[in-house]
Protein backbone atom coordinates (compact mmCIF):
# COMPACT_ATOMS: atom_id res chain seq x y z
CA UNK A 1 0.00 0.00 0.00
CA UNK A 2 0.89 3.71 -0.91
CA UNK A 3 0.35 6.68 1.21
CA UNK A 4 -0.12 10.16 -0.69
CA UNK A 5 3.25 11.96 -0.72
CA UNK A 6 3.54 14.73 1.89
CA UNK A 7 2.74 18.51 0.28
CA UNK A 8 4.70 20.32 3.38
CA UNK A 9 7.68 19.90 6.23
CA UNK A 10 6.86 21.81 9.40
CA UNK A 11 9.55 25.05 10.07
CA UNK A 12 12.31 24.51 11.95
CA UNK A 13 14.05 21.52 13.86
CA UNK A 14 12.84 18.66 15.46
CA UNK A 15 11.29 20.63 17.90
CA UNK A 16 9.21 23.35 17.38
CA UNK A 17 8.82 25.11 20.88
CA UNK A 18 4.87 26.07 20.89
CA UNK A 19 4.11 22.27 19.98
CA UNK A 20 5.97 21.23 22.83
CA UNK A 21 4.08 24.52 24.68
CA UNK A 22 0.28 22.95 23.57
CA UNK A 23 1.22 19.41 24.76
CA UNK A 24 2.17 20.74 27.98
CA UNK A 25 -0.89 22.77 28.19
CA UNK A 26 -2.92 19.45 27.32
CA UNK A 27 -1.26 17.18 29.48
CA UNK A 28 -1.72 18.91 32.32
CA UNK A 29 -5.24 19.76 32.33
CA UNK A 30 -5.37 15.88 31.34
CA UNK A 31 -3.58 15.21 35.02
CA UNK A 32 -5.87 17.70 36.32
CA UNK A 33 -9.21 16.21 34.87
CA UNK A 34 -8.14 12.62 36.41
CA UNK A 35 -7.38 14.51 39.69
CA UNK A 36 -10.18 16.51 40.09
CA UNK A 37 -12.80 13.81 39.31
CA UNK A 38 -11.11 10.88 41.63
CA UNK A 39 -10.60 12.92 44.51
CA UNK A 40 -13.84 14.98 44.41
CA UNK A 41 -15.49 11.28 43.98
CA UNK A 42 -13.45 9.80 47.19
CA UNK A 43 -14.17 13.05 49.51
CA UNK A 44 -18.02 13.24 48.10
CA UNK A 45 -17.61 17.45 47.58
CA UNK A 46 -16.27 19.78 44.62
CA UNK A 47 -13.15 22.15 44.68
CA UNK A 48 -12.45 25.42 42.76
CA UNK A 49 -10.91 23.60 40.35
CA UNK A 50 -13.97 21.98 39.11
CA UNK A 51 -14.95 25.18 36.87
CA UNK A 52 -11.44 24.64 35.43
CA UNK A 53 -12.41 21.05 34.43
CA UNK A 54 -14.92 22.35 33.14
CA UNK A 55 -14.17 24.94 31.30
CA UNK A 56 -11.34 22.91 28.85
CA UNK A 57 -14.15 19.78 28.50
CA UNK A 58 -14.79 20.87 25.07
CA UNK A 59 -11.00 21.36 23.93
CA UNK A 60 -9.46 19.30 26.86
CA UNK A 61 -8.76 15.69 24.19
CA UNK A 62 -9.68 17.84 20.64
CA UNK A 63 -6.67 19.82 21.05
CA UNK A 64 -4.44 16.41 22.52
CA UNK A 65 -5.27 15.06 18.69
CA UNK A 66 -4.88 18.01 16.75
CA UNK A 67 -1.51 18.56 18.13
CA UNK A 68 -0.62 14.91 17.30
CA UNK A 69 -1.65 14.47 13.98
CA UNK A 70 0.67 18.15 13.03
CA UNK A 71 3.69 16.18 11.73
CA UNK A 72 1.92 13.06 10.40
CA UNK A 73 2.95 14.62 7.29
CA UNK A 74 6.87 13.98 6.97
CA UNK A 75 6.07 9.95 7.85
CA UNK A 76 2.88 9.27 6.53
CA UNK A 77 4.22 8.57 3.24
CA UNK A 78 7.61 6.44 4.43
CA UNK A 79 7.89 2.82 3.89
CA UNK A 80 5.23 0.72 5.72
CA UNK A 81 7.75 -0.77 7.66
CA UNK A 82 9.55 2.29 8.82
CA UNK A 83 5.47 3.23 9.05
CA UNK A 84 4.51 0.43 11.20
CA UNK A 85 7.58 1.10 13.46
CA UNK A 86 7.45 4.70 14.17
CA UNK A 87 3.50 5.02 14.53
CA UNK A 88 2.00 1.64 15.59
CA UNK A 89 4.21 -0.64 17.19
CA UNK A 90 5.98 2.35 18.87
CA UNK A 91 2.63 3.03 20.84
CA UNK A 92 1.62 -0.40 21.31
CA UNK A 93 4.77 -1.20 23.13
CA UNK A 94 3.99 1.61 25.64
CA UNK A 95 0.14 0.62 25.87
CA UNK A 96 1.18 -3.34 26.68
CA UNK A 97 3.78 -2.33 28.96
CA UNK A 98 2.02 0.44 30.98
CA UNK A 99 -1.49 -1.66 30.81
CA UNK A 100 0.15 -4.56 32.92
CA UNK A 101 1.59 -2.05 35.08
CA UNK A 102 -1.24 0.25 35.97
CA UNK A 103 -3.64 -2.73 36.43
CA UNK A 104 -1.32 -4.14 39.05
CA UNK A 105 -2.15 -1.07 40.57
CA UNK A 106 -5.65 -1.09 40.45
CA UNK A 107 -6.15 -4.26 40.38
CA UNK A 108 -3.57 -6.34 41.84
CA UNK A 109 -6.45 -7.81 44.41
CA UNK A 110 -7.72 -9.90 41.45
CA UNK A 111 -4.02 -11.01 40.19
CA UNK A 112 -3.52 -12.24 43.60
CA UNK A 113 -7.53 -14.46 43.68
CA UNK A 114 -7.57 -15.38 40.40
CA UNK A 115 -4.55 -15.02 37.50
CA UNK A 116 -6.97 -16.22 35.14
CA UNK A 117 -9.42 -13.41 35.72
CA UNK A 118 -6.28 -10.96 35.46
CA UNK A 119 -5.14 -12.44 32.34
CA UNK A 120 -9.05 -11.79 30.84
CA UNK A 121 -9.31 -8.17 32.33
CA UNK A 122 -5.29 -7.70 30.28
CA UNK A 123 -6.64 -8.77 27.36
CA UNK A 124 -10.25 -6.90 27.53
CA UNK A 125 -8.56 -4.02 28.13
CA UNK A 126 -6.65 -4.17 24.78
CA UNK A 127 -9.87 -4.48 22.70
CA UNK A 128 -11.86 -2.11 25.15
CA UNK A 129 -8.97 0.08 26.29
CA UNK A 130 -11.17 1.87 28.91
CA UNK A 131 -8.41 2.88 31.37
CA UNK A 132 -6.65 5.88 31.68
CA UNK A 133 -4.09 4.76 29.02
CA UNK A 134 -6.81 5.04 25.93
CA UNK A 135 -5.19 7.80 24.26
CA UNK A 136 -2.62 6.08 23.48
CA UNK A 137 -4.39 3.08 22.55
CA UNK A 138 -5.83 5.38 19.77
CA UNK A 139 -3.04 7.00 18.75
CA UNK A 140 -2.22 3.49 16.95
CA UNK A 141 -5.28 2.98 15.51
CA UNK A 142 -5.57 6.46 14.01
CA UNK A 143 -2.18 6.14 12.37
CA UNK A 144 -3.21 3.02 10.80
CA UNK A 145 -6.86 4.47 10.09
CA UNK A 146 -5.18 7.42 8.57
CA UNK A 147 -2.30 5.51 6.50
CA UNK A 148 -5.50 3.40 5.02
CA UNK A 149 -7.27 6.72 4.03
CA UNK A 150 -4.18 8.64 2.48
CA UNK A 151 -5.01 8.45 -1.04
CA UNK A 152 -8.45 9.61 -0.48
CA UNK A 153 -8.99 13.42 -1.15
CA UNK A 154 -8.46 15.18 2.41
CA UNK A 155 -11.46 17.39 1.84
CA UNK A 156 -13.77 13.86 2.08
CA UNK A 157 -12.36 12.54 4.84
CA UNK A 158 -12.49 15.68 7.03
CA UNK A 159 -16.24 15.87 5.46
CA UNK A 160 -17.25 11.65 7.05
CA UNK A 161 -14.90 12.61 10.21
CA UNK A 162 -17.10 15.83 11.29
CA UNK A 163 -20.42 14.14 10.31
CA UNK A 164 -19.75 11.12 12.38
CA UNK A 165 -18.77 13.21 15.44
CA UNK A 166 -21.70 15.24 15.10
CA UNK A 167 -23.44 11.81 14.60
CA UNK A 168 -22.22 10.33 17.75
CA UNK A 169 -21.60 13.72 19.79
CA UNK A 170 -25.81 13.89 19.40
CA UNK A 171 -25.86 10.34 20.56
CA UNK A 172 -27.64 9.44 17.15
CA UNK A 173 -24.90 6.90 16.32
CA UNK A 174 -22.90 4.71 18.88
CA UNK A 175 -21.89 1.31 19.43
CA UNK A 176 -20.86 -1.40 22.50
CA UNK A 177 -17.44 -0.87 21.11
CA UNK A 178 -14.90 1.87 22.68
CA UNK A 179 -12.43 1.90 19.51
CA UNK A 180 -15.40 2.67 17.33
CA UNK A 181 -17.02 5.74 19.58
CA UNK A 182 -13.53 7.57 20.49
CA UNK A 183 -12.53 7.45 16.70
CA UNK A 184 -15.91 8.53 15.84
CA UNK A 185 -16.07 11.26 18.80
CA UNK A 186 -11.91 12.38 17.48
CA UNK A 187 -10.91 10.95 14.33
CA UNK A 188 -11.71 14.40 12.56
CA UNK A 189 -9.59 16.52 15.21
CA UNK A 190 -6.25 14.16 14.58
CA UNK A 191 -7.19 14.00 10.84
CA UNK A 192 -7.49 17.92 10.63
CA UNK A 193 -3.86 18.38 12.13
CA UNK A 194 -2.92 16.29 9.07
CA UNK A 195 -4.94 17.72 6.63
CA UNK A 196 -4.56 21.70 7.68
CA UNK A 197 -1.30 21.67 9.63
CA UNK A 198 -0.06 24.50 7.66
CA UNK A 199 -3.41 26.26 8.95
CA UNK A 200 -2.48 25.58 11.97
CA UNK A 201 1.45 26.58 12.15
CA UNK A 202 0.22 29.79 10.28
CA UNK A 203 -2.26 30.52 13.22
CA UNK A 204 0.64 30.12 15.67
CA UNK A 205 2.76 32.50 13.30
CA UNK A 206 -0.08 34.99 12.96
CA UNK A 207 -0.37 35.02 16.96
CA UNK A 208 3.54 35.64 17.23
CA UNK A 209 3.57 38.43 14.96
CA UNK A 210 0.33 40.21 16.72
CA UNK A 211 0.34 39.73 20.36
CA UNK A 212 -1.82 41.77 21.33
CA UNK A 213 -4.02 40.93 18.96
CA UNK A 214 -3.80 37.55 19.83
CA UNK A 215 -4.70 38.02 23.31
CA UNK A 216 -7.72 39.64 23.04
CA UNK A 217 -8.74 37.25 20.35
CA UNK A 218 -8.00 34.76 22.98
CA UNK A 219 -10.32 36.40 26.16
CA UNK A 220 -13.29 36.75 23.76
CA UNK A 221 -12.98 33.40 22.89
CA UNK A 222 -12.33 32.53 26.51
CA UNK A 223 -15.16 34.36 27.54
CA UNK A 224 -17.56 32.59 24.57
CA UNK A 225 -16.07 29.19 25.88
CA UNK A 226 -16.92 29.79 29.40
CA UNK A 227 -20.55 31.20 28.59
CA UNK A 228 -21.50 28.27 25.91
CA UNK A 229 -20.19 25.82 28.34
CA UNK A 230 -22.37 26.80 31.65
CA UNK A 231 -25.55 26.90 28.35
CA UNK A 232 -24.27 23.16 28.13
CA UNK A 233 -24.07 23.88 24.33
CA UNK A 234 -20.93 21.66 23.98
CA UNK A 235 -22.91 18.46 24.32
CA UNK A 236 -24.82 19.89 21.30
CA UNK A 237 -24.25 18.55 17.65
CA UNK A 238 -22.23 20.84 15.82
CA UNK A 239 -21.79 23.12 18.55
CA UNK A 240 -19.31 20.64 20.13
CA UNK A 241 -17.38 20.24 17.01
CA UNK A 242 -17.22 23.95 16.68
CA UNK A 243 -15.76 24.25 20.60
CA UNK A 244 -13.07 21.72 20.66
CA UNK A 245 -11.94 23.26 17.05
CA UNK A 246 -12.18 27.05 18.15
CA UNK A 247 -10.45 25.60 21.55
CA UNK A 248 -7.71 23.95 20.25
CA UNK A 249 -6.34 26.63 18.08
CA UNK A 250 -6.83 29.07 21.35
CA UNK A 251 -4.39 26.42 22.60
CA UNK A 252 -2.12 26.91 19.90
CA UNK A 253 -2.27 30.77 20.45
CA UNK A 254 -1.42 30.48 23.54
CA UNK A 255 1.32 28.49 23.36
CA UNK A 256 2.40 30.61 20.08
CA UNK A 257 3.00 33.70 22.54
CA UNK A 258 4.59 31.57 26.01
CA UNK A 259 6.85 30.29 23.28
CA UNK A 260 7.57 33.80 21.96
CA UNK A 261 7.72 35.46 25.34
CA UNK A 262 9.95 32.30 26.26
CA UNK A 263 7.55 32.38 29.42
CA UNK A 264 6.68 28.99 31.87
CA UNK A 265 9.61 26.83 30.64
CA UNK A 266 8.72 24.44 32.67
CA UNK A 267 5.12 23.81 30.69
CA UNK A 268 7.52 23.43 27.60
CA UNK A 269 9.73 20.72 29.80
CA UNK A 270 6.24 18.65 30.21
CA UNK A 271 5.15 18.97 26.36
CA UNK A 272 8.66 18.08 25.65
CA UNK A 273 8.09 14.51 28.08
CA UNK A 274 4.07 14.82 27.54
CA UNK A 275 3.88 10.48 27.09
CA UNK A 276 6.14 10.13 30.25
CA UNK A 277 3.93 12.23 32.55
CA UNK A 278 0.68 10.10 30.51
CA UNK A 279 2.21 7.02 31.10
CA UNK A 280 2.62 7.41 34.64
CA UNK A 281 1.22 9.92 36.54
CA UNK A 282 -1.82 7.48 37.73
CA UNK A 283 0.69 6.18 40.43
CA UNK A 284 1.45 9.20 42.43
CA UNK A 285 -2.19 10.41 41.54
CA UNK A 286 -3.81 7.26 43.03
CA UNK A 287 -1.42 6.70 45.96
CA UNK A 288 -1.78 10.58 46.83
CA UNK A 289 -5.46 11.02 46.41
CA UNK A 290 -6.08 8.22 48.72
CA UNK A 291 -3.68 9.18 51.58
CA UNK A 292 -5.25 12.59 51.65
CA UNK A 293 -9.10 11.16 50.84
CA UNK A 294 -8.35 9.21 54.06
CA UNK A 295 -6.23 11.55 56.72
CA UNK A 296 -8.08 14.88 55.78
CA UNK A 297 -4.89 16.87 55.77
CA UNK A 298 -5.63 19.51 53.56
CA UNK A 299 -9.54 20.35 54.36
CA UNK A 300 -10.23 22.28 50.79
CA UNK A 301 -10.98 20.07 48.34
CA UNK A 302 -9.38 22.56 45.43
CA UNK A 303 -6.29 23.25 47.12
CA UNK A 304 -6.21 19.19 47.78
CA UNK A 305 -6.83 18.40 44.47
CA UNK A 306 -3.61 21.20 43.13
CA UNK A 307 -1.47 19.69 45.51
CA UNK A 308 -2.18 16.03 43.43
CA UNK A 309 -2.24 17.67 40.51
CA UNK A 310 1.23 19.04 41.00
CA UNK A 311 2.99 16.01 42.61
CA UNK A 312 1.13 14.11 39.98
CA UNK A 313 2.83 15.67 36.93
CA UNK A 314 5.99 16.09 38.47
CA UNK A 315 7.04 12.93 40.17
CA UNK A 316 6.65 11.21 36.42
CA UNK A 317 9.46 13.46 35.58
CA UNK A 318 11.58 13.37 38.76
CA UNK A 319 11.33 9.42 38.09
CA UNK A 320 12.30 9.55 34.47
CA UNK A 321 15.22 11.27 35.42
CA UNK A 322 16.29 9.04 38.00
CA UNK A 323 16.17 6.10 35.74
CA UNK A 324 17.26 7.30 32.73
CA UNK A 325 20.75 5.96 32.81
CA UNK A 326 19.69 2.40 33.97
CA UNK A 327 18.22 -0.82 32.36
CA UNK A 328 14.46 0.57 33.63
CA UNK A 329 14.53 2.93 31.10
CA UNK A 330 12.97 0.64 29.03
CA UNK A 331 9.83 2.23 30.49
CA UNK A 332 10.09 5.11 28.35
CA UNK A 333 12.57 3.70 25.37
CA UNK A 334 11.34 0.84 23.26
CA UNK A 335 14.21 -1.95 23.63
CA UNK A 336 15.74 -3.11 20.26
CA UNK A 337 13.79 -6.27 20.26
CA UNK A 338 10.22 -4.44 20.28
CA UNK A 339 11.65 -2.96 17.06
CA UNK A 340 11.19 -3.79 13.68
CA UNK A 341 13.45 -2.11 10.53
CA UNK A 342 16.41 -1.62 12.48
CA UNK A 343 15.19 1.49 14.31
CA UNK A 344 17.23 3.42 16.89
CA UNK A 345 15.80 3.43 20.61
CA UNK A 346 14.11 6.51 20.71
CA UNK A 347 12.63 8.09 23.99
CA UNK A 348 8.44 7.73 23.85
CA UNK A 349 7.83 11.54 24.89
CA UNK A 350 9.70 12.47 21.31
CA UNK A 351 7.42 10.77 19.14
CA UNK A 352 3.98 11.79 20.72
Amino acid sequence: MQAAPATYTPPGSDRVAWVDYAKGICILLVVMFHTVNHYEAAVGAEGWMRWIVDFSKPFRMPDFFLISGLFLSRTISSNLTTYLDKKVIHFAYFYLLWLGLTLLLTDNDVLRSNPIEFAKLYAWNIIQPTGVLWFVHMLAVFYVITRLLARLPKWMVIVAAAALQIAHHGQWLDTPSFILNRTMEYYVYFFLGYAIHQVVFDVADRAKARPWVTLAVIAGWAVCNFWLVEQNFHNVPVYGLMMGLAGALAVVEIAALLSKWKSARFLRYCGQNSIVIYLTFIFPLTILERTLASQGWIADVGTATLVILVVSAVTPLLFHLTVKRTPLIALYVRPQWAKIGGAKPKLAAAAA
